[in-house]
C-alpha cells in the first residue's frame, strides 16, 4: 500500500469459535496510514536547467530579488520547507544575501563589491 493511492483501510474482522461455528463476532476496523518522511524536496527555481538571475546594483538593501521554490511530496507536517543559504563564498566578508527561512524569498542585504 503506498501512501500516495492509499490513506487508509477499511475492513471487518470476523472471529469464530473453533466448537461452535454458531458462536461467531465481527468488528468493523479502519486503519490510517499515516506518511512517513521519506521523500526529498525538489526544487522548482533553480532548477538543473535554470540557476541563474541577475540583480541590479541599484536594488534597494533588504529587497526580495528572488523567490527559490521547492515542493515535498510527503504529506502535511512532513511536507513543509524551510530554506537556509549554507555557503556564501570565500571571497565575500559579508553576506550579500540572506533569505526567509520560512518564506523562501533572497534579499539582498549588502552592496555589491567586485
Amino acid at each position: 500500500m503506498g501512501y500516495v493511492t492509499v490513506h487508509r483501510c477499511v475492513f471487518t474482522v470476523l472471529a469464530v469459535d473453533e466448537h461452535e461455528s454458531i458462536l461467531r463476532s465481527e468488528v468493523p476496523v479502519t486503519v490510517a496510514i499515516d506518511d512517513i518522511n521519506d521523500k526529498s524536496p525538489d526544487f522548482n527555481f533553480p532548477d538543473d536547467d535554470n540557476r541563474t538571475f541577475s540583480v541590479s546594483s541599484a536594488v534597494p538593501l533588504g529587497f526580495p530579488v528572488v523567490t527559490v521554490d521547492a515542493r515535498d511530496d510527503d504529506a502535511g507536517e512532513n511536507s513543509r520547507l524551510s530554506y537556509d543559504i549554507v555557503s556564501i563564498g570565500a571571497e565575500h566578508e559579508k553576506p550579500l544575501f540572506r533569505i526567509n527561512r520560512s518564506l523562501n524569498i533572497l534579499m539582498k542585504m549588502n552592496g555589491y563589491r567586485p
